[in-house]
């Protein structure tokens, strides 16, 4: 090979090795970069909140309560539903009291009828409903405690007469009407007419106890309980015997069962993602490496034809100096 011929060949070799290690820094840095990609991913892994099953022991909760009769007006099934210490050492309490309420109810006979007749003793009066005929009586001595009773429970000024008829309907219940209604509409014409019946009703309702005084056991717990009327100053009930029970909360058991289900869905398929496309990336990856060996096998075979030809270069310049010294 003549010197020329070698000189063309070396600088061939030279600008294909170039190529050769500037594609090289080209994959290197792609493989850099999906480093990063693959790192990014498994820092998102990392940060995701990993959800934790509902633990069925912290769905049990204790519950106070306590009972109460003859305590003039107090009487009832007591549940403390929350509280919290003064400073004083009392305790702060919202208390739900369940009992039996004696109430009037509201009873409208519809297109009803009042026929009046003149008997010995004055009038008599007789009511038609759609149910039947009922005689009505004078209540003159239940009146005021009827017409109390009504006024209490729809409101001051419902019942103004003093005074009040009644009658027994089929199934003996008996119903109250103003005197007003009966001697006023006395006619053979259809009216509305409100009557009243008792009943001794279920009724809850909260009560704020302020400071109320309370004895604990030997395990720490509610033994008894006293309080005072926060306006009076009066003794509502005294040393109170205060059950405790345990209750299982399985409504908030369960909400937090569905809620741990979902996040846990909602948590695999992230996971899922993130693994996909970490495969995704370490494919690409795998496929970036096969060519750089591919690059560093050509680049070594460049080398050695290189150091071959740079040998035949410098044998060759160097017989030429030869000839003309």
């Amino acid at each position: 090979m003549g010197l020329a011929a070698s000189q063309a060949r070396f600088l061939g070799i030279t600008a294909r090795k170039s190529n050769i290690e500037y594609e090289g820094q080209q994959v290197n840095q792609q493989r850099t970069a999906l480093a990063e990609e693959v790192n990014s991913l498994y820092n998102k892994l990392l940060s995701l909140d990993v959800p934790v099953a509902p633990d069925a022991t912290k769905y049990y909760e204790t519950n106070y309560s306590f009972s109460l009769t003859n305590t003039s007006g107090y009487d009832g099934d007591y549940l403390i539903k929350n509280y919290y210490q003064n400073d004083d050492g009392s305790y702060y309490m919202n208390v739900e009291r369940s009992y039996k309420k004696n109430v009037a109810v509201g009873t409208l006979l519809a297109n009803a009828t009042i026929n009046s007749e003149d008997v010995e003793s004055g009038k008599k009066y007789t009511l038609n409903t759609t149910e039947g005929s009922f005689e009505l009586h004078s209540n003159a001595q239940n009146s005021s405690s009827m017409i109390q009773l009504i006024n209490n429970t729809y409101g001051e000024g419902t019942i103004t007469d003093d005074e009040l008829y009644y009658y027994q309907d089929s199934q003996g219940v008996t119903h109250y009407i103003a005197k007003s209604v009966v001697e006023s509409y006395s006619k053979e014409e259809p009216i509305d007419i409100n009557s009243y019946i008792t009943d001794n009703k279920d009724v809850t309702e909260n009560i704020i106890l302020q400071s109320a005084t309370v004895e604990l056991d030997a395990n720490g717990r509610f033994a008894k309980i006293s309080a005072k009327d926060p306006n009076t100053g009066l003794t509502l009930f005294n040393s109170a015997e205060i059950d405790t029970s345990r209750v299982y909360d399985q409504e908030g058991y369960d909400a937090a069962l569905r809620d741990y289900t979902m996040s846990k869905e909602e948590y695999d398929k992230m996971i899922a993602d993130l693994n996909a496309q970490t495969d995704s990336l370490q494919q690409e990856d795998k496929v970036l490496e096969l060519r750089l060996n591919q690059i560093d096998t050509e680049q070594q075979a460049l080398q050695t034809e290189l150091e071959a030809v740079k040998k035949v270069l410098d044998d060759n310049i160097e017989a030429t100096f030869k000839t003309f010294s």
